[in-house]
């Protein structure tokens, strides 16, 4: 977290979103040629970027050029297909209420492109356009199974998708990819908060699958955030456990009396003691669940 890399990061977001503001502004005749030839003109002027950066040693310009070239993929993709005359009418196209296969596999395909770019550079940040693809995938295919899905359809879907990005995460972990672990922990446990943020405030429904839900997973990224080492799990964690107190502590206590504010003191005083805690003997707890190989026996001269 240093200037160079917080203009290099936003730089990329504004080049990005400067890039899909283009290609919405373009014309729509000529089906699509005007989207794919600019979309695709992108694409491999920042590729090219990339490989001009990395040669120069600049490897995270380098990185951030190759996700951009993928985050712009989509518009390749859209404009191809649109110029072949497969893609729907944008008029006619709700892929989240009506399934259809060409956006479905836009967003698999521009994961499958994300994945390869990484396997050629190992630029951890474009695990963040990946998993992004992935989640939205998962979205589109809800409407295949329901039609016109509900918000429950959809936050179900919101929680299966991004427990099985947690997974992945914890398994690169396993395997020393701290670097590129950390967006499924990140994407994913934000795609399960929304989930069960939905079903805590589905004013129709039963209130508390959420509530119950979000206080025991809370606690428990919270106990397993100092073992693993990942400060994620500690903010989506104390961010539900508190969010989830505070909800209990509304329906139990007048907010406008002291019990609520002492309720509320001690609350903070918790997390506070939970956190040197962790700072005390988190490392000594994940080491026991680590196995170290043995100390190499030199041999004697």
């Amino acid at each position: 977290m240093d200037p160079p890399n917080v203009l290099w990061f936003f730089g990329t977001f504004a080049i990005w979103f400067a890039v899909f503001y283009l290609l919405s502004r373009l014309p729509d005749s000529r089906s699509g040629l005007w989207v794919f030839l600019v979309a695709l003109g992108f694409f491999a002027a920042f590729a090219l970027a990339s490989l001009w950066l990395f040669r120069g040693g600049w490897w995270i310009p380098g990185g951030l050029a190759v996700t951009v070239a993928v985050a712009t993929f989509p518009g390749v993709a859209v404009g191809f297909l649109d110029l072949i005359g497969v893609w729907p009418d944008d008029a006619a196209l709700d892929p989240f209420a009506d399934f259809n296969g060409y956006p479905f596999g836009v967003a698999v395909a521009t994961a499958i492109v994300g994945i390869v770019a990484y396997l050629v550079t190992r630029f951890p940040f474009i695990w963040f356009v990946v998993v992004s693809a992935l989640l939205l995938a998962s979205q589109l295919l809800v409407a295949a199974f329901e039609g016109s899905p509900s918000g429950e359809d959809r936050a179900t879907a919101a929680l299966v998708a991004g427990s099985l990005a947690v997974i992945v995460g914890v398994f690169l972990d396993a395997f020393g990819r701290r670097r590129g672990a950390f967006w499924f922990h990140a994407l994913g446990w934000f795609s399960v908060a929304a989930g069960l943020a939905f079903f805590a405030a589905n004013p129709s429904g039963d209130r508390e699958r959420g509530w119950v839900p979000i206080l025991i997973v809370s606690l428990l990224m919270l106990i397993a955030s100092g073992p693993i080492r990942r400060a994620t799990w500690a903010v989506y964690g104390v961010l539900g456990y508190y969010a989830s107190i505070v909800h209990y502590l509304v329906d139990a206590f007048d907010e406008d009396g002291s019990p609520f504010a002492l309720m509320l003191l001690a609350l903070g005083l918790s997390i506070f003691l939970q956190g040197m805690l962790l700072h005390r003997y988190g490392k000594a707890w994940g080491e026991r669940f680590i196995r170290r190989p043995p100390p190499a026996v030199l041999p004697p001269y």
